[in-house]
């Protein structure tokens, strides 16, 4: 990784640093369109015919939804241990998401005679993709499942790749954890696709949430005007901000467990310290042997491609320089983590100080690891029970509230040219 002082960016060669990997998006977008037109047109037999094609799997539509055989095969196939840490995640879910909860329906008074409030109601039918491109993630299924169900989500629809045509037996024991309702063998664009369209067999959704990798984060810009989208979550990436009192080694770790994740998946380091630069460069060295051959090569060119050491020359520079990164993940490993915390704005999830682990947050401390990546932390947030409900606004007027408001309505409606707005509410005082 180059060692580079933020000084010394030209301002194109910034924009390649915060670009990422969302470049390799738009490559794809030609290739995706033509396999959503498809899947759109032709259905359950298009999708069969994909899944042969892209994993190398003859799967008959009538297998295309799991079974309750299936699921009670998957539960005997898990390791008891992971069963354990699924059940674990989702109680740590469980109890975080609760909290989030908003009150059914609330109203405030805004003047005499007219109240006005919020109503929340769940979701009818979500989609949540399961990628299995580049591993297994059954710790992904808890991320959605959970906020969906403590949401009220009336019927939960799950997609996830066939791996070796049965799915990842993982995958389909948390699902059977969690009683989402029903569950496919698609993955990849045509999933995306059968969720936003519908077919024969799966069923239209009002809203798709879940990570994917270039192909899907692509399929999904081709279908939002179909289907609403959780947050874009798309390569996964990580950023660590560092002063002068870091372990080096544990940031060179931080920087590596994402970074394994693909060749697309940037890790940053932004540290104050030319010491700790050049620290944790060589912990890098050292800790890249310890990672199994397909992984390392995974970190190695994501390093390469997308990662840096960026020197600043304070923390007020760094800071600046992470939010306007904004990156999926960031690790604060400072002095003091928490001052540090509060002028960052532009992250998915902040991790503060040396025991808090990204990893931790990605599995079982209960926050949500669907996080925004490249650079939608500005505008977007964590997946979380929001992402499953609406809102509608609900008011109730009383004679007096509407006389208090009426002569300044007739302004609006005579200056805007709606007469029948202003006849409207002058009617009821005939």
């Amino acid at each position: 990784m180059r060692i580079i002082h933020i000084s010394d960016l030209n301002p194109e060669e910034k924009a390649r640093l915060l670009e990422r990997s969302q470049a390799i998006i738009h490559e794809h977008i030609d290739k995706v369109r033509s396999i959503i037109e498809d899947v759109r047109e032709n259905g359950d037999r298009a999708i069969v015919n994909y899944i042969e094609e892209f994993d190398g799997v003859s799967l008959s539509i009538d297998r295309l939804e799991v079974s309750e055989e299936d699921f009670k095969k998957a539960m005997e196939m898990v390791d008891p241990r992971l069963l354990k840490a699924i059940r674990h995640a989702v109680e740590n879910l469980m109890r975080f998401h609760r909290e989030q909860m908003p009150r059914r329906i609330w109203f405030t008074e805004v003047e005499d005679g007219i109240h006005v409030g919020l109503q929340a109601s769940p979701l009818a039918r979500v989609g949540l993709y399961i990628p299995a491109g580049k591993g297994r993630f059954p710790s992904v299924v808890p991320m959605l499942g959970v906020p969906a169900k403590v949401a009220g989500v009336d019927e939960t629809v799950l997609c996830t790749p066939p791996i070796d045509g049965f799915g990842d037996p993982a995958t389909l024991a948390a699902a059977k954890l969690l009683e989402i309702d029903r569950v496919f063998r698609v993955g990849g664009v045509p999933a995306i696709a059968a969720m936003a369209f519908g077919t024969s067999t799966i069923p239209k959704v009002d809203k798709i949430v879940g990570p994917g990798g270039p192909y899907v984060s692509a399929a999904k810009i081709l279908v939002r005007d179909h289907v609403a989208l959780g947050t874009p979550a798309g390569p996964s990436e990580i950023m660590v901000l560092a002063d002068e009192t870091a372990d080096p080694r544990v940031a060179a770790a931080e920087l590596l467990s994402e970074s394994e994740h693909g060749p697309d998946s940037p890790g940053v380091l932004v540290t104050t310290s030319i010491r700790i630069a050049e620290e944790v460069k060589r912990e890098l060295k050292s800790l890249l042997p310890l990672i199994p051959d397909w992984r390392r090569r995974f970190a190695v060119e994501a390093l390469d491609k997308y990662g840096a050491i960026i020197v600043c020359r304070d923390m007020d520079e760094a800071v600046d320089f992470v939010n306007e990164y904004s990156p999926e993940h960031l690790s604060i490993l400072a002095a003091n983590p928490l001052e540090v915390c509060m002028s960052i704005r532009s992250a998915g999830a902040v991790f503060l100080g040396y025991y808090s682990s990204v990893s931790a947050g990605c599995y079982l401390t209960g926050s949500n690891a669907i996080l925004p990546t490249g650079g939608f932390g500005k505008a977007y947030s964590a997946t979380t029970v929001y992402d499953f409900l609406r809102f509608q606004c609900v008011e109730f007027v009383n004679s007096k509230g509407l006389e208090r408001v009426l002569k300044d309505l007739e302004v609006y409606a005579d200056y805007e040219g709606f007469p029948a707005h202003k006849l409207a509410a002058k009617i009821r005082f005939s």
